[in-house]
């Protein structure tokens, strides 16, 4: 499997992370919001983006990971990210964060979906994703996306340093998108 570098739809566009995203990236790792939700560095700082540019290149290397910059055509600069990682069953669980600039206008919604599109032509043949329950936005994401519910995992991921619950979404090739 080997997704596109580039990926668009004339609104959004994803691309690979660059050098040159790295202010925009480490003010987005301190975010507020992207801090409730993720486990980012309690200090984000340039050590904290090498690594990140490390683990993107060597999960798109490998095909266990691929990560996309999600940016507008008109101005290229970072406002969220889009992942496809590869779980057991050569399943590939979707992961997605925007920055301030990036949310409340449907360009992750696009995102998460282009990239989703780019992953079952590649052959994926189950896309899943979780969402922290208390997070209704990121569980209003999944369902425009076509993403169905599935159920509730209990203590399955981890969030600030202790286990918590998780709902699980999937999507299929042949789901009404």
């Amino acid at each position: 499997m080997q997704p596109p570098d580039t990926i668009t739809d004339g609104v959004v566009v994803l691309r690979q992370f660059r050098e040159d995203d790295r202010a925009v990236v480490l003010s987005t790792m301190r975010d507020p919001l992207v801090r409730e939700w993720l486990n980012v560095p309690r200090e984000p700082g340039d050590h904290d983006f090498d690594s990140l540019l490390r683990v993107v290149r060597d999960g798109r290397a490998t095909g266990e990971r691929f990560d996309y910059s999600v940016a507008e055509p008109s101005g290229d600069e970072p406002l969220g990210a889009v992942i496809a990682s590869r779980r057991h069953r050569d399943n590939y669980e979707i992961a997605y964060l925007a920055g301030a600039a990036g949310r409340g206008r449907g360009l992750m919604t696009r995102a998460v979906s282009l990239l989703c599109d780019a992953m079952f032509e590649e052959g994926a043949g189950r896309l899943e994703l979780r969402t922290h329950p208390g997070n209704e936005a990121s569980q209003r994401l999944a369902q425009r996306c076509g993403f169905q519910r599935e159920g509730t995992e209990r203590k399955s991921i981890w969030l600030h340093g202790r286990r918590v619950d998780a709902i699980v979404w999937s999507l299929l090739p042949d789901d009404v998108r």
